[in-house]
């Protein structure tokens, strides 16, 4: 009797004998071959976000010059965080190139703006100052005929008179700290008499007179006068009467006084007899601020300033000589 052969399925579903029978005639199932194996889904690598990100603000800060720092740094701190992300990640994670790029171009876009303001401030804006100072200023236009003054009105037949405000004529004395600052007023009656009579007061307070010249629009004044409550200067004219004395309204006394008009600031030791025995002026520092006047003033009022740019020369009396 013969036996009936097995049958079993084939890899596709289909029902095939087996057993010794099947071996004989061949029809033993085979295994599939890999061309008949399905194929996994296809999965993309993922890339680094932060990398992506990186790129695109580093891009923007190239372009957008005037936040080109804050981007610069956003896009290197960016970059550094996409590296680290790739880098932990393996292998599966795109985005290291792109980190890089990042990086450089957020470093680009700083050195971008640094050197645009560099050139700015090298270039550009000197040109401006020295255009705008340059500049010519517009001659002043002839007063309408509206207002011309009337020939028959009393008031208006001296219009350059003198100006109706009345000039002082006591000079001003305040403190600043240590220092006692007196503004000699344009309307004293005598110079000399003025200075006699702060040279007594200093001598009573047991202060230092130093005389200084002034302008209305002398810088180097203000900056002198701004500095005076800086503790250097407190400490430079610590108990110093300082006579401040407009040079343009009292040329003609200083002449007499043998105190030079130009350059101001120019400051002058006066003894009792308001004889010049000393004098510097504003050549003696560079900028006007008080870490560079207090060391020149200090020794100057105290009799011990030697080391000078400009030696002291006693000016000539108007129409005679040096005395």
């Amino acid at each position: 009797m013969i036996a009936a052969p097995v049958v079993g399925p084939d890899a596709f579903g289909a029902r095939l004998p087996v057993g010794p029978l099947a071996a004989a005639q061949g029809l033993v199932a085979q295994p599939p071959s890999p061309l008949q194996l399905p194929l996994a889904p296809y999965q993309p690598i993922p890339s680094s976000p932060y990398a992506s990100w990186a790129l695109i603000v580093g891009v923007l800060g190239l372009v957008c010059f005037g936040t080109g720092p804050i981007l610069g740094i956003l896009a290197m701190v960016l970059a550094v965080l996409g590296w680290r992300q790739v880098h932990r990640a393996g292998g599966p994670m795109r985005g290291r190139m792109t980190a890089i790029a990042g990086f450089a171009t957020g470093l680009v876009a700083i050195a971008f703006f640094i050197a645009e303001v560099a050139l700015y401030l090298a270039l550009v804006r000197p040109a401006k100052i020295a255009s705008s100072g340059s500049a010519p200023k517009e001659p002043l236009s002839d007063p309408p005929a509206s207002v011309a003054p009337n020939s028959d009105d009393p008031s208006a037949a001296a219009p350059n008179g003198p100006s109706s405000d009345p000039v002082p004529t006591t000079s001003t004395v305040t403190t600043v700290g240590t220092i006692t600052v007196v503004d000699v007023a344009l309307g004293v009656a005598s110079l000399p008499t003025e200075l006699r009579q702060q040279h007594a007061e200093a001598t009573a307070h047991g202060e230092r007179l130093v005389v200084q010249t002034t302008a209305a629009t002398c810088v180097p004044c203000q900056g002198v006068a701004s500095a005076l409550s800086d503790p250097q200067m407190q400490r430079a004219l610590d108990h110093v009467r300082l006579v401040r004395i407009d040079s343009s309204s009292f040329e003609e006394d200083l002449d007499e006084l043998q105190i030079p008009v130009h350059p101001t600031p120019g400051f002058f030791l006066l003894d009792s007899d308001l004889k010049v025995t000393d004098g510097i002026n504003k050549g003696e520092w560079e900028d006007d601020v008080a870490v560079n006047i207090a060391p020149v003033l200090g020794p100057f009022v105290r009799g011990s300033y030697s080391k000078r740019r400009s030696p002291w020369k006693k000016l000539p009396r108007p129409g005679g000589t040096v005395l």
